[in-house]
């Protein structure tokens, strides 16, 4: 078994942050590894920034990621991978919704938001990392209902190269997981973000 394997999932309230996250540590259980999932209180309003931690393996304990230690930033939000950007570890990954949500400084032209180009060099450049972006809510709209881009996300990260959960686990989770109704719509956009996260990663 690992030693450890650290996700940091963020992006504004009202995206699923926080569903994601214990989703995937649902995932990490079924697959046999010990796990913890935190997440951030009070910063769940509407719009506000979000970020749970996930994490399993061997030597896991405290239930926050470590700054400098996270595996993957998995965010729904372009600009919201950047603001956490201290939790990658050199040559982790980062898998990014494409399609912002302008916080109000910037709506109001207090602030400039950074293009995708510009968070992009941040993590090759600095962290020598790998940054993934796709329109996920557009799959998760194709899928039934943009609700579920959390799930698409969920998908396109199993297909990366050294994620260590199998993409059937997850599957099965999210099967058990979600209201009976929103079965079918969870599965749908599930599988096009792992035919997303094939596409995504199948140069890397």
């Amino acid at each position: 078994m690992m030693k450890e394997y650290n996700i940091v999932v963020t992006g504004v309230g009202g995206q699923g942050i926080l569903t994601a996250a214990n989703l995937l540590g649902w995932a990490a259980l079924k697959a046999g590894h010990k796990v913890r999932v935190g997440e951030v209180h009070g910063l769940s309003q509407r719009f506000g920034t979000v970020i749970a931690y996930v994490r399993f393996g061997e030597d896991v304990y405290g239930a926050m990621v470590p700054e400098g230690k996270g595996d993957v930033i998995l965010s729904f939000e372009p600009s919201e991978a950047l603001r956490y950007i201290n939790y990658l570890k050199e040559g982790g990954l980062v898998l990014t919704n494409s399609k912002p949500v302008p916080p109000q400084a910037v709506t109001m032209g207090k602030a400039t938001y950074p293009t995708l180009e510009r968070i992009k060099e941040v993590v090759e450049d600095i962290f020598k990392g790998q940054f993934k972006a796709f329109n996920a809510e557009s799959l998760a709209i194709k899928a039934g209902d943009a609700v579920a881009t959390n799930v698409v996300l969920i998908g396109a990260l199993t297909q990366a190269p050294e994620f260590p959960l199998e993409e059937e686990h997850v599957r099965e989770v999210i099967k058990v997981s979600v209201p009976p109704k929103a079965i079918d719509l969870n599965v749908r956009a599930f599988n096009l973000g792992v035919k997303a996260g094939k596409e995504l990663f199948k140069q890397t």
